[in-house]
């Protein structure tokens, strides 16, 4: 740079030799008059084209500004009117100058002066006019080229002063100094109101005020002083928060990300679906280049603010340098003192500001990063193909989301540190080269060596944090499966199997945990040994190689150590930004692997040209991924628009299948398929979303009321409706959780018939619903000719055999093919497999009814069924009826053969008695309200507790300080002997570093005089030996501490874990149902990986900083005494600043928390409904929903990150001013016989104190916001959890022997102050009996069922079952001797083998009888794996039909002595439902069975019925007395199923 400048004072002034800055000696001046003056040629060569030389570098930037700009034009009267004024005085004026001076013959520097002024001046003028007329309120580069104007014009302007104060009137100077003046006056007005910003319009209460701010406003972050002074009056909401600013929101972010991004992905699966070979992981696409493209100018932007921070560091050194020199020299005078105080200052303050924008500039990268990504990672996951979604669990996806994507978006804020740090190394090298010559190479030696070893811990970390987050998919996909089958877990009493599962997982999580401890405390013991090595070995080799010249001088040693200090801010960080880089590589392979996963082919399912076809499929097959064997084979399948086409056939069939493969679910093989029209859908498990029951059914469109009155009257969803608490306003639960099956399929159908879409795909949707209810809906929505769909065409996937002669057209499927096809007659008229599939019902049909199966509406199907037979085939009709016959003959021999049970130990004696069920009656004068089956089934209910309506329980976060209790917690966890065991070593490890500076200090003071006596040599070699040790005892005790600190963690971690997974997994279903499960996912995920990894390395930098802050405050007292009363004023300042910004960023911080879940819950939902979302066509609808629950987020986010930055703004300008403090004392007090030693070691302590008080600020806010994890980990830990703490044993251990039931006086409700769902029900079922319970919709049949398994708690009455009162008893026992087959047949990824037996208590041929007599055997033996077979997330990878045998077979397994089926056969097909009825007549049949039933044809040869109406049991009796009961309920009930005829 002298160089440079030496060339062009050459060139312009004609100056030679050396460089010259100042006119005289200005260190011995005497008077202010005697101050020195700037050289000519600096001030009107090198002052005056500074500026202008930042101005015109800075153009380009005020150009894009204007690009952006879309305000309007400034009002007259604003700041940049007045500066444009000023800039076209400026110009007139150095105008005169310059004719002046060129009149005048003055020398050419003043002329070049005058000439580059004007020039700048215009340049402003034009600048700030385009800013006036383009609505840029407020420019940097103007407000820094003004500043930089007055700043360099000061030497001149004194200058000139000096010329008019001396009034030479009538000379040239006189003139050209009194225009120098005026112009300087007016530089300094317009920097003045460049401090504010053009106003344009009031801003709107949550309007961001950041952008419509001055530039000054905005690099001291002063715009955000009303929130955090808001903040400190009160608990910050969303409400008070401003909106984020345009820039920063996803619909202007993602467009242009997506532009650099998905061309590379669409490029990489077009190669891979073209390619023969597996494509190597190297190819995938790209994730950091896209990034780097769409954000170029804000990475560049930060490396420009990091590079000046860099450079600006060392001035320290070289301003400590002349300090030192000046208390060494008594002759200079105090002003020069004074004066380097005062630069240490002003550099320190301009450096606190660069730092701080380069921060604020990289986290807002960072959030933009996550915008993006988030988005990215969402859209693909609606878009994965069946290949890809097998690979990829729903844990796994929403990690990407929670952990990797938060990971890319960390290493934003240190990405610079990989070429900013090798640069700090470089320059304290060169500065420390300069002033210690060769020496340093033995300190560099020390620094080439380190490079291997940390770089081979890095190796090793990389695979530890793979396998960690490995784990952590594992067991977050495990929980996530858990909590989504948490009703069936607790009717199993499976939560302890669950529990070690999880357990088992977490601890080899907690494994790798360790060692990733143990390897970082290796790379803090050697980054902390890097530093003081390099030292030690170069102050050693330094005094040893020269021994009389090489003098450790406080000049030589404390400038080192500034530089040292600075050298080892970039080793240290290094350990970190290795680490960081190490999870970022993990985490970005991992988004790279997903990126690069198959998609669905948007091109599978082609548009029909075809006027008349709706559907057409030829000759196509389809298999469930591109690598399995085709499941469809060589489908022909034409459907013409307008036509109802029905597809039967046996469990395994395909029926579903070839709907999935018309949606593009399934991976098409060969063929064509084409679909004319949109498409609405109604999945044989309904999707139901976490809205309101409006919502559910609007899906999206407008409300129109006349229309959507119409739908819920057709979906006979009205009745409902009037049970629920605020209507269709009723919020519904996670799954539909408070709403039964048959309410959540016609919630379904109701959004498929509402959507209007030409094109309905019903796949069994009937089959959850009662009969009359099935009827009604045939009726109302599907038939063609009194139907609302009757002008549409519609696919129905269905069981029930009386619908088919309504369709238009019947399809046949058999192993994957399509058997035969035709109307129901002709297909009757074949006698081929269509014939076989009747054949069969009907024969199944005898079987469960126990009588002739010729009478009612269902009597006329089989009528007719069998005149067709008799048609093609008599001897065929004589030989079925034949059957029947035999059929009926072997049921009422086996109903002889029965065992009559023998009597319970304890019955109370009933009021009346009928076959074995005995009942009291309601009271005729109750009032009975509708109530659903499912818990929490919203009623009518006094109290709502969330809002009319609401279900789902708002996330609160939680407000003020965070409790005491909570550190406790987490401290207890650790282990209180271990937290006093590390702080303690940690304040011991500060000591040894104090003591070692001060001993340094020392040596420093006396070297001259060591060095010149008899034993110097040996007392420099103790000396430095007893620095050594105490440098070496600092960097051991770190590393011990580090140790013990990490494992305590861990161990707080496990604990903390295992707590919070106990009380969720025992936690009342109440609970579950009033929490997504996504918020919980969110607490094991995110919250655990805080506890895990972020709140650990909070404390630690928290420990070390805060104690070093402290050290570094006692050695400035102890150094300067001087500074004592400056800095008790200093601390209250920084306290109180601290205590108003901590109270605003916590609350941040909560409302960050808070507002995350509802992105993941979505997620998780949106995946779940991925084949729904993407049959209507509504990803994009979906897509903007996560984008607007992101931008929620961002807007608590954001405030967070600013609240950072203006208290570091602000706790930075009092660490600069003890900076100032400790120089002026030293300067002020040199004659009180301070030593230069203190004084270097007391400033190069303070100019440390800026960057410790602001990364011990910073980590009081990471422990805060970290802590919270705690917080949040505990509330759930909390949780009021299941179950009495007195409950105990059954008295006999092999309790219930027999299996009698009684209920008697028994209430339930669901939750405190909703109303009664079971109203006093009284009754006793004997042993052995087959009980059929039945009632409509919402009578409260499963409510008896939750009553038995207590999955709520009674209100009122008991349930004895054998003499046992089941309220006083375990839990677990309890549902351990229960047996239920619920209605939703749940499955865990796992084996075959562990979703049978998880607590591994049967042998093999146990477990292989049950599943021989569930009649799965031949499925099982198929499979290659048998037992041991994989069964995929939700049991995805097997039918419903399977799924439901398999829960039967567990039933089988467990053999209690009472039964419960739950609807169990309600969403199978007749073979299906046979096979259960069979297995439940073979191997219950000592058992006491009750049966929850939708198909009454299933229970007619039951031994009682229970016949619940509004919570109470309205009738009892026999199927055939109910039957015949005039004005029964039953009786109604089995004429709307065509189960009787009048």
């Amino acid at each position: 740079m002298s160089s440079l400048l030496a060339f062009i004072h050459r060139l312009f002034c004609d100056e030679s030799g050396e460089l010259r800055i100042l006119e005289s000696d200005w260190k011995n001046a005497t008077s202010l008059a005697e101050f020195p003056q700037a050289t000519q040629c600096v001030q009107h060569i090198d002052f005056s084209w500074a500026p202008f030389l930042f101005l015109f570098l800075g153009t380009p930037v005020v150009m894009f500004d204007l690009k952006k700009s879309e305000n309007g034009k400034a009002k007259s009267g604003s700041p940049s009117t007045i500066r444009m004024f000023g800039s076209f005085a400026l110009i007139f004026i150095h105008a005169c100058s310059l004719i002046i001076n060129f009149l005048r013959s003055a020398a050419t520097v003043h002329v070049y002066g005058d000439v580059i002024q004007t020039f700048g001046s215009i340049v402003a003028f034009v600048l700030t006019a385009a800013c006036r007329n383009r609505g840029v309120g407020a420019s940097g580069v103007l407000f820094c080229f003004w500043a930089l104007s007055v700043v360099f014009g000061f030497p001149e302007f004194c200058h000139a002063i000096g010329i008019v104060m001396k009034n030479e009137a009538g000379s040239s100077v006189f003139y050209t100094s009194i225009l120098f003046v005026i112009s300087y006056v007016i530089c300094c007005l317009n920097l003045l109101t460049s401090c504010f910003a053009d106003s344009y319009g009031k801003l709107s209460k949550r309007e961001c005020p950041e952008l419509k701010t001055s530039f000054l406003n905005q690099i001291t972050f002063h715009w955000f002083t009303d929130l955090a002074s808001l903040g400190n009056r009160q608990a910050l909401e969303m409400d008070d928060l401003y909106d984020l600013n345009e820039r920063d929101r996803a619909r202007t972010l993602i467009p242009a990300f997506d532009a650099n991004f998905l061309p590379g992905v669409r490029a990489y699966l077009n190669r891979k679906a073209n390619s023969k070979f597996i494509l190597s992981d190297k190819l995938h696409p790209s994730v950091l280049i896209p990034i780097l493209r769409t954000h170029k100018f804000m990475f560049i932007s930060g490396a420009i603010y990091k590079f000046i921070f860099d450079l600006l560091q060392f001035a320290a050194p070289i301003l400590l340098n002349s300090l030192i020199s000046f208390i060494q020299d008594k002759n200079q005078k105090l002003y020069v003192g004074v004066a380097i105080a005062l630069m240490m200052f002003l550099v320190a303050a301009f450096q606190s500001m660069i730092l701080h924008q380069y921060f604020h500039n990289m986290f807002r990268v960072g959030m933009n990063i996550r915008t993006v990504l988030t988005n990215a990672v969402y859209r693909k996951a609606l878009n994965l193909s069946n290949t890809a979604r097998k690979n990829r669990t729903t844990g796994e996806i929403v990690n990407l989301m929670s952990i990797d994507i938060q990971r890319l978006q960390d290493i934003t804020t240190f990405i610079m540190l990989f070429w900013s740090a090798p640069l700090q190394v470089c320059l304290s090298i060169y500065f420390l080269w300069k002033l210690l010559g060769v020496s340093v190479v033995a300190g560099l030696v020390i620094l080439i060596a380190m490079l291997p070893f940390n770089g081979y811990i890095s190796v090793i970390m990389r695979k530890q944090q793979v396998q960690q987050m490995k784990y952590k998919d594992e067991r977050l996909k495990l929980m996530s499966e858990v909590l989504n089958g948490m009703k069936v877990l607790k009717l199993y009493a499976w939560e302890e199997s669950m529990a070690k599962k999880i357990l088992d997982i977490r601890q080899k999580e907690i494994g790798v945990l360790k060692k990733i401890a143990y390897l970082n405390a290796l790379t803090s013991l050697s980054w902390a040994c890097a530093p003081f090595l390099v030292a030690v070995l170069t102050f050693g080799v330094y005094v040893k190689l020269d021994p009389t010249v090489n003098i450790l001088t406080p000049q030589v040693t404390f400038v080192a150590l500034s530089l040292f200090n600075i050298l080892r801010f970039p080793l240290a960080i290094f350990a970190m930004i290795f680490s960081q880089a190490v999870q970022c590589s993990v985490s970005n392979k991992r988004l790279k692997g997903f990126f690069a996963e198959e998609e669905m082919n948007p091109n599978a399912i082609l548009k029909s040209n075809k006027d008349d076809v709706a559907v057409e499929i030829d000759s196509a097959s389809f298999g469930w991924d591109s690598t399995s064997v085709d499941f469809l084979k060589n489908i022909n399948l034409s459907v013409k628009k307008g036509e109802l086409v029905a597809i039967v056939g046996k469990v395994g069939s395909g029926k579903s299948s070839v709907l999935s493969a018309l949606l593009g679910e399934m991976t098409k093989k060969s063929g064509k398929v084409s679909v004319s029209g949109e498409v609405a859908y109604i999945s044989q498990q309904p999707w139901i979303q976490n809205l309101t029951l409006r919502d559910n059914v609007l899906f999206n469109k407008p409300f129109d009321a006349e229309h959507y009155e119409k739908v819920l009257n057709a979906c006979a969803l009205q009745q409902d409706l009037a049970s629920l608490p605020a209507g269709d306003m009723t919020e519904i639960g996670e799954k539909g959780i408070n709403l039964s099956g048959g309410q959540k399929q016609r919630v379904s159908m109701a959004r498929a018939v509402y959507s209007g879409h030409s094109l309905v795909f019903l796949d069994d949707p009937l089959s959850a619903v009662d009969a009359h209810v099935g009827k009604h809906i045939f009726e109302n929505v599907i038939s063609s000719s009194t139907g609302m769909l009757k002008d549409t065409t519609r696919i129905f996937v269905t069981h029930g055999i009386h619908f088919l002669k309504h369709c238009d057209r019947v399809v046949v499927m058999k192993d994957g093919e399509v058997s035969e096809s035709g109307t129901y007659k002709e297909l009757l008229e074949r006698q081929g497999p269509f014939s076989e599939f009747i054949e069969e019902f009907l024969i199944e049909e005898a079987t469960k009814r126990g009588r002739s199966v010729s009478f009612g509406e269902d009597g006329e199907d089989m009528e007719e069924i069998l005149s067709a037979i008799e048609r093609v085939d008599p001897a065929k009709k004589a030989k079925l009826q034949t059957q029947l016959s035999l059929v009926q003959d072997e049921r009422d021999a086996m109903d002889d053969k029965l065992p009559s049970p023998p009597p319970s130990a304890r019955t109370p004696p009933p009021p009346r008695r009928i076959d074995g069920a005995a009942v009291i009656p309601p009271s005729e004068s109750a009032n009975f309200v509708k109530s659903g089956d499912k818990v929490p089934l919203l009623n009518g209910g006094t109290e709502k507790p969330n809002g009319e309506g609401k279900l789902i329980a708002k996330e609160v976060a939680a407000t003020g300080k965070v409790a005491w209790s909570v550190y406790q917690t987490y401290f207890s966890s650790i282990g209180c002997h271990l937290v006093l065991i590390f702080c303690s070593v940690y304040i011991f490890s500060s000591i040894l570093g104090v003591l070692s500076n001060l001993w340094l200090a020392s040596w420093s003071d006396d070297a001259k005089n060591i060095q010149t006596s008899e034993g110097g040599v040996d007392e420099t070699n103790s000396r430095l030996l007893i620095y050594t040790l105490l440098g070496m005892g600092q960097a051991l005790t770190i590393c011990v501490a580090s140790i013990i600190m990490a494992l305590g963690m861990v161990r707080a971690s496990r604990i903390l874990h295992e707590g919070m997974l106990h009380s969720t997994l025992h936690s009342p279903m109440a609970f579950l149902d009033v929490t997504p499960i996504g918020r919980i996912i969110n607490r094991f995920g995110k919250d655990i990986e805080a506890v895990d990894a972020a709140l650990p390395n909070s404390i630690r930098s928290l420990l070390v900083t805060g104690i070093s802050a402290i050290a570094t405050i006692i050695v400035v007292i102890w150094s300067t005494p001087y500074t004592t009363v400056p800095l008790i004023v200093l601390g209250f300042i920084y306290f109180l600043v601290l205590r108003f910004y901590v109270s605003t960023s916590r609350q941040l911080k909560r409302l960050d928390s808070t507002t995350r879940s509802p992105i993941f819950s979505h997620f998780q939902e949106s995946i779940q409904g991925a084949s729904s979302i993407r049959a209507y066509h509504a990803t994009g609808k979906f897509i903007e929903e996560s984008i607007r629950r992101v931008d929620t987020n961002l807007t608590a986010y954001y405030p967070s990150i600013v609240a950072n930055r203006w208290l570091a703004v602000r706790l930075e300008l009092v660490g600069n001013l003890i900076v100032l403090f400790a120089a002026l004392a030293a300067a002020w007090f040199r004659e009180s016989g301070l030593s230069a030693g203190l004084v270097g070691l007391s400033v190069s302590y303070a100019l440390n104190i800026t960057q410790t008080l602001n990364w011990a600020v910073r980590m009081t806010s990471e422990l805060e916001t970290n802590i919270v994890a705690v917080e949040r980990i505990n509330e759930y830990a909390e949780q009021e959890t299941e179950g009495l703490p007195n409950a105990r044993a059954p008295k006999d251990k092999e309790w219930p022997r027999e299996g009698a039931i009684s209920l008697v006086d028994y209430k339930m409700r669901y939750r405190e102050g909703l109303e009664l769902v079971l109203k006093g029900v009284t009754a006793h079922i004997d042993p052995g009996k087959k009980v059929g319970i039945v009632g409509r919709t919402g009578a409260g049949k499963s409510s008896l069922t939750l009553a038995l398994f207590r999955i709520v708690e009674a209100d009122g009455g008991y349930v004895e079952i054998d003499g046992e009162k089941i309220d006083e008893l375990k839990l677990q026992i309890l549902r351990s001797r229960l047996t239920i087959v619920p209605q939703d047949p749940v499955l865990f990824s796992g084996t075959l083998r562990e979703n049978l037996d998880p607590f591994g208590k049967h042998e093999d041929d146990a477990v292989w009888q049950a599943i021989q007599e569930s009649h799965l055997d031949t499925f099982v033996r198929s499979l290659n794996d048998g037992l041991e077979h994989k069964v995929s997330e939700s049991g995805e990878n097997l039918s419903v039909g399977q799924r439901q045998l398999l829960c039967l077979a567990r039933a089988l397994l467990r053999k209690t002595k009472v039964l419960i089926l739950d609807e169990a056969a309600a969403a199978v097909d007749m073979e299906t439902d046979s096979l259960i009825q069979r297995a439940i007549r073979e191997h219950f049949k000592e058992c006491t069975v009750l049966t929850i039933a939708h198909r009454l044809n299933t229970i007619m040869d039951y031994d009682t019925l229970l016949v619940m109406e509004g919570g109470c049991i309205a009738e009892t009796g026999t199927p055939s007395e109910l039957m015949h009961k005039s004005g029964g309920i039953f009786r109604s009930m089995a004429k709307d199923a065509g189960l009787l005829t009048e």
